[in-house]
């Protein structure tokens, strides 16, 4: 019960949001204001005054990171292998193939990860979750890009280096600027806490309703073998091999569990725009993302029971 009452609000205001967007409360334009207020501002607050105000030995969390980033390499490696079986044709199903192996490792975790982290573990799972979830958004985009352009058809991004742009990333840059000031020592002064804190209340709320809006415009059908497999992949296999890693590691506790839900997160809203932009296929991508939010309640859920 414990588990339920930490899970079912956070997608009782997802709800909130495709119900909103449908009877035209959060129209297209509002929500893209919305998320770039979320996404620039409002959630990287929300990291950093977690991050520069934790004690450095929470934040700091290197092991875990670089065991996700294994993880993470694994399960496109397991991924590449079920492709050649899915597409034996290789030539003519590159988009499809391409993304097929991203929804398999790019998660959501600026936006679901972290609010299950916080909803769920408290604000010392949210200043454990902040620098492995820098390190896995690094990986797993550079990830993707690599499946486009040596699997699919390797189209040309609008916004220059897509390395230059994910290292630009406000999440990876707060992250990155909590920690300094955690090492420091440096205590925030009382206004800019303040002020932080008030960005910050509405950085998860807004960044939910997003969500919601978002797959109010999604669809399901297609291919159900290729969209239950990169289910089971992004939700159940990737966590469970990260898990795996941190078990035989020795990592346990608060850290343990943070990793696997970071790495449970399902397939990023942003995705279709950057099979778009890349040259996947993003109809697959939008029902994948569609797909693994509908089923992530659950898995959410069980990997809480399991490990918390």
């Amino acid at each position: 019960m414990v588990v339920l009452g930490s899970i079912v609000p956070i997608f009782l205001v997802i709800a909130l949001g495709v119900a909103g967007a449908a009877r035209g409360f959060f129209p297209p334009g509002f929500t893209e204001p919305a998320n770039r207020l979320a996404y620039y501002l409002a959630v990287p607050a929300l990291i950093f005054r977690s991050v520069a105000k934790a004690p450095l030995h929470e934040a700091f969390q290197p092991l875990p990171a670089l065991l996700a980033l294994a993880a993470l390499g694994l399960n496109l490696l397991l991924s590449l292998w079920l492709s050649r079986w899915l597409y034996p044709a290789a030539a003519e199903s590159a988009p499809r193939r391409a993304s097929f192996l991203q929804a398999t490792i790019h998660g959501n975790q600026a936006y679901l990860a972290f609010a299950v982290i916080f909803y769920a573990l408290g604000q010392a799972g949210m200043n454990a979750a902040v620098l492995i979830g820098a390190v896995i958004i690094i990986g797993q985009n550079l990830l993707s890009v690599v499946c486009f352009t040596r699997w699919g058809r390797g189209g040309k991004g609008a916004g220059g280096s897509p390395l230059k742009a994910i290292l630009a990333n406000p999440i990876i840059l707060s992250s990155l600027a909590g920690l300094l000031v955690s090492a420091s020592g440096v205590k925030l002064p009382e206004i800019a806490d303040r002020t932080l804190s008030i960005l910050a209340g509405m950085g998860l709320p807004l960044a939910l309703l997003i969500i919601g809006a978002n797959l109010s415009q999604g669809r399901l059908g297609g291919s159900w073998r290729e969209l239950g497999l990169a289910s089971l992949s992004k939700l159940v296999v990737l966590p469970g091999l990260v898990w795996g890693l941190l078990t035989l590691a020795g990592v346990g506790g608060l850290p343990a569990t943070v990793t696997v839900i970071m790495l449970a997160a399902p397939l990023a809203t942003i995705s279709p725009i950057m099979a778009e932009q890349l040259g996947g296929d993003p109809l697959l991508t939008s029902q994948a993302t569609t797909l693994t939010h509908a089923l992530s309640a659950a898995s959410f859920a069980l990997w809480l029971l399991l490990l918390h």
